[in-house]
């Protein structure tokens, strides 16, 4: 298995959140201008995960933005050298054939295994939902992060469905293309 390197991977994180975190921020401050204040929640899940950020004020904007950096960096240092010991090749003699190429991530594989794993985890959480009493429920959680779903009906399950959808496909092209851009370029600068 080839190994992998950190930058790369970090870089394509860093894209990722800080889009993500400026589309969920933008929405909610575009939304409040218009006088639009009970449809967008994703600054709640900011507030949660995000040390420092405490509401749509510019200083807590811009320390979310440091958190979003420092938090894709950290994740990348983390996870690719565990990743790269537990794939490390067991033969000894073959390490030194390695060619150094860069790993290309298909946009549809990274699509399909993305909606996959999140429609099958909406499910059982709105079915767990369905089944256990409003105190208990996690439908507050998809209330906030997936637009449009408001009530545990067929129709909240179908938006739901679509929200994820779309969010598996922008995910996908971003992580993709920002991936095998900064891998291709790392690759280009390691030879």
């Amino acid at each position: 298995m080839r190994r992998i390197e950190p930058y790369p991977v970090a870089l394509s994180l860093f894209f990722i959140f800080a889009i993500f975190y400026t589309v969920c921020i933008g929405i909610k401050i575009i939304l409040i201008q218009f006088g639009v204040g009970g449809i967008w929640y994703m600054h709640r899940i900011w507030e949660s995960i995000l040390p420092g950020f405490s509401g749509l004020n510019t200083l807590s904007i811009i320390i979310g933005y440091l958190d979003v950096i420092i938090g894709a960096y950290f994740l990348a240092y983390i996870i690719v050298p565990i990743y790269n010991y537990f794939a490390k090749k067991t033969n000894n003699d073959n390490i030194n054939a390695i060619v150094s190429r860069p790993i290309t991530v298909r946009i549809k594989t990274i699509f399909l295994t993305l909606m996959t794993y999140f429609i099958i985890l909406f499910s059982i959480c709105f079915v767990y939902d369905l089944l256990v009493p409003q105190e208990f429920s996690m439908f507050f959680i998809w209330e906030a992060v997936l637009p449009g779903v408001r009530k545990l009906s067929l129709s909240g399950f179908l938006i739901g469905l679509l929200d994820i959808i779309i969010y598996s496909i922008y995910v996908a092209v971003i992580f993709s293309k920002t991936l095998n851009y900064f891998e291709r370029v790392e690759t280009e600068n390691i030879e």
